[in-house]
């Protein structure tokens, strides 16, 4: 974690103030002239002190990058991203998956909670002993009087085709990540959805296909890979995308009525 105590040059400070004005904790203690005397332990090491110091107090790389991101072609990628459940036979490479991963470094997260760990699952085999075989036999398990067949619904062909062996699990994807916050965190939910999502969008960028796992999330509290918050199903797709899908149905609603209002 950031530990501004610990790399702050006091030689360079100026006095501008900057940093105590945007640290959202009121975690720098400065002189009258701005001038920056200590940090106190409400800290929560988000970073904001060290990114806006014109003098670079707190030793950081240089901002790298001098524009954003083109709106129009941003909300074209939100736009073409599509689940994919047709992945080639080609595997990924160790490192796709390390550059794949970089946004999680970056991702939002509640009171700046660090701690997001992406298990990485690779290859076929791994996915089918740590994900589908345990998910089948506990399938076969529960439908062995075909009660789960029996209760399941429209969702009697799946059962169906688990039972015979056939990949709706994980679809045949050769990378399969898992995002999981640490014990405590009360906002680890959240936090690894919106790293995983980062992620899917990049994924996007790359050519790489995902979708998102809700069935291995929930089930992941009785496999091997243990209890996580977000599962990506990544890969190469197999099929390409011709038409231009219409957006989801969503609601704005303003709140600005709302004032003086009595609970």
């Amino acid at each position: 974690m950031f530990k501004p105590a610990d790399r702050f040059i006091s030689d360079r400070c100026t006095g501008c103030g900057i940093c105590s004005k945007i640290c959202p904790e009121d975690a720098i203690e400065t002189l009258d002239s701005g001038k920056v005397v200590s940090f106190t332990s409400a800290c929560i090491g988000c970073t904001h002190c060290g990114c806006y110091c014109p003098s670079n107090c707190y030793d950081l790389p240089a901002e790298q990058h001098d524009e954003t991101a083109d709106p129009l072609r941003l909300q074209y990628l939100f736009e073409s991203r599509r689940s994919t459940r047709k992945f080639l036979k080609r595997g990924i490479e160790e490192a796709v998956v390390s550059t794949l991963l970089e946004p999680a470094g970056f991702a939002p997260t509640g009171q700046n909670a660090q701690g997001i760990t992406v298990e990485v699952i690779l290859g076929r085999e791994s996915i089918q002993r740590l994900i589908v075989n345990p998910l089948v036999k506990l399938v076969k398990v529960l439908d062995c009087f075909r009660l789960l067949t029996l209760f399941a619904g429209s969702a009697r062909g799946s059962v169906r085709k688990i039972r015979q062996g056939e990949d709706i699990i994980t679809w045949k994807a050769p990378c399969v990540l898992l995002f999981r916050a640490p014990k405590g965190n009360i906002t680890g939910k959240t936090d690894s959805i919106i790293a995983a999502t980062m992620v899917s969008i990049k994924a996007e960028a790359m050519g790489l296909g995902s979708f998102w796992n809700g069935v291995v999330q929930v089930a992941s509290v009785i496999l091997p890979v243990k209890k996580c918050h977000a599962v990506l199903c990544i890969g190469y797709p197999a099929l390409k995308k011709y038409q231009h899908v219409p957006a989801r149905e969503w609601a704005r609603k303003d709140l600005q009525g709302l004032q003086g209002r009595s609970s």
